[in-house]
């Protein structure tokens, strides 16, 4: 009877069985954590709002970004891959790479030359590194290129006056099973998070329903052999490197903590040395610009959050409706600790910023607040702009006024 009746609003058996598989691939863990299955409040009751629009040039599929401060554009990689399209491999999209110009305010697709003809290109994420010499300083693009055989690192050189890229090199390995995020340590090694131990997205399903997501760091050098240095991290999400190289952070989305680790250079090993638990779940880290050292982290404060955000999607895609939950968004940094305390161990400490309560847009669309990353120009003195990317493929990448970080 119950089937009947969902089925008479317009949801079909594939849906049912979509929605509930999605409600499975939510770790167990979750249900578990101190913040509790409903619980959704907010301690610092901010009610700071960006004042973002979007990047309507820009495609639906983009959904990472690095932004290139010296020539004011910003690379986006373009993939709709998510939750609804995991197992359903025909509605994968890949687009290329695309370019925003922040000072004429035109997109267009990024120039790839010399890539390999007999390659695809399924390029999901997307970083930069600034190799500095005497003469010059060269900027390098990489991209996670996915395939079913395993992923590669494709390296690029990037020449921003012409939106030109030229390839050169690609790493492949396979300890790169299912590369989630990955982060420079220089021009030619890197340090690679595999958040499952296989590729068969069907058997990641599983890993998580069994909370046996255990995420392995893989280290990989300039001759592009890896080893494993870390493992067992449930659920990594994201990675960064401090600036200095000397401290590894790691986001743990089964936990609700951020990975500390001491990073010895000849080797590139990693020791644990502290653990910075959250009250929210933490996604992608990042850094708003090339001179901020603190690294930052949006989640949200509950599973309730997460699931909201997959329950809307599905509202939207099956029932056709307008119909979405809020759930607020938290934006927090980690900066080093310099008090008394840190004789006590306390290494870092975490500052929340702000919870995302409104809309960032006058669209009144949830996957708004949907966001994965975000930088900011310092060197535009006019507008200081910073970038949001939003998960939801329904919502554009935004531009925004400054936020005061």
């Amino acid at each position: 009877m119950a089937l009947g009746v969902l089925k008479s609003i317009g949801l079909t058996s594939t849906a049912l069985i979509v929605i509930l598989v999605s409600f499975l691939y939510l770790p167990v863990s979750f249900l578990v954590k101190k913040g509790g299955l409903i619980k959704d409040s907010f301690p610092i009751k901010t009610k700071f709002q960006l004042s973002c629009k979007p990047i309507k040039e820009l495609p639906l599929e983009c959904n990472d970004f690095v932004l290139h401060e010296e020539s004011l554009t910003s690379i986006y990689t373009c993939a709709r891959d998510n939750i609804i399209t995991h197992f359903n491999k025909n509605n994968i999209k890949y687009l290329p790479p695309h370019v925003y110009d922040i000072e004429t305010k035109k997109v267009s697709k990024l120039k790839l030359r010399d890539f390999p003809k007999d390659k695809k290109m399924y390029f999901k994420n997307v970083k930069m590194y600034n190799s500095v010499s005497k003469d010059k300083t060269t900027t390098y693009l990489y991209f996670i290129n996915h395939s079913e055989s395993g992923n590669s690192i494709e390296k690029f050189e990037y020449l921003p006056e012409g939106h030109e890229a030229v390839w050169k090199s690609s790493l492949k390995n396979n300890l790169i099973k299912y590369a989630s995020d990955f982060v420079p340590i220089n021009e030619n090694e890197f340090y690679i998070i595999n958040k499952y131990n296989t590729n068969n997205k069907w058997m990641q399903l599983l890993e998580n329903i069994l909370i046996k997501s255990g995420s392995k760091i893989v280290s990989c050098d300039e001759d592009q052999d890896c080893k494993v240095v870390y493992k067992s991290i449930k659920g990594a999400g994201g990675i960064e490197i401090s600036r200095d190289k000397k401290n590894v952070f790691v986001s743990s989305s089964f936990a609700g903590n951020i990975l500390v680790f001491e990073r010895k250079e000849l080797t590139n090993s990693l020791r644990l040395s502290y653990t910075q638990d959250l009250d929210f779940i933490p996604g992608r880290l990042f850094y708003t610009s090339q001179g901020n050292e603190n690294v930052y982290a949006f989640g949200y404060r509950s599973i309730l959050g997460l699931t909201n955000r997959l329950f809307n999607s599905f509202v939207k895609k099956y029932i056709k409706s307008d119909f979405t939950i809020q759930s607020p968004l938290v934006l927090g940094k980690l900066v080093k600790n310099n008090d008394k305390d840190q004789f006590y161990g306390v290494l870092f400490k975490w500052k929340t910023i702000m919870e995302l309560e409104g809309e960032l847009t006058n669209s009144n669309n949830v996957g708004d607040r949907d966001i994965s990353s975000l930088s900011i120009v310092r060197n535009d003195k006019k507008r200081k702009q910073s970038f949001a990317l939003s998960w939801n493929e329904k919502t554009r990448p935004l531009v925004c006024n400054k936020l005061n970080s």
